[in-house]
């Protein structure tokens, strides 16, 4: 079982593996991850257990399939993605792309047709 979504490196956690599926669907196969907690960088890439146990076990399959690495960024090294987490509290479920600025719905939509 995964800790409460108030843990926040249970977040950190799902984040990443959230990153990996973007990734998939996006085709990349050559790409780093960040994080700015420690500990959940550790833990991805040494296997440990725990309560994220679960969702580490399904990024390290997943990441087999690419060549990533998992590494630390502190939070002043890495403002983008601080700014995007702060961002993205505010946005409903799914998933989100950020083009460098947090989401203004007056100038993207939040769905585009591609026509065949």
């Amino acid at each position: 079982m995964i800790a409460g979504l108030d843990d926040p490196e249970a977040l950190e956690v799902i984040a990443c593996r959230e990153g990996l599926a973007l990734a998939a669907d996006l085709q990349l196969q050559n790409f780093v991850i960040s994080s700015d907690s420690k500990q959940v960088i550790s833990n991805i890439n040494e296997g440990c257990r725990g309560s994220t146990g679960a969702v580490i076990s399904e990024i390290q399959i997943l990441a087999n399939s690419f060549r990533c690495n998992f590494i630390f960024e502190s939070r002043a090294s890495n403002m983008e993605a601080h700014s995007l987490a702060k961002s993205s509290l505010s946005l409903g479920p799914g998933r989100h792309v950020w083009f460098g600025q947090p989401h203004d719905p007056n100038r993207i939509p939040p769905y585009v047709a591609f026509d065949e």
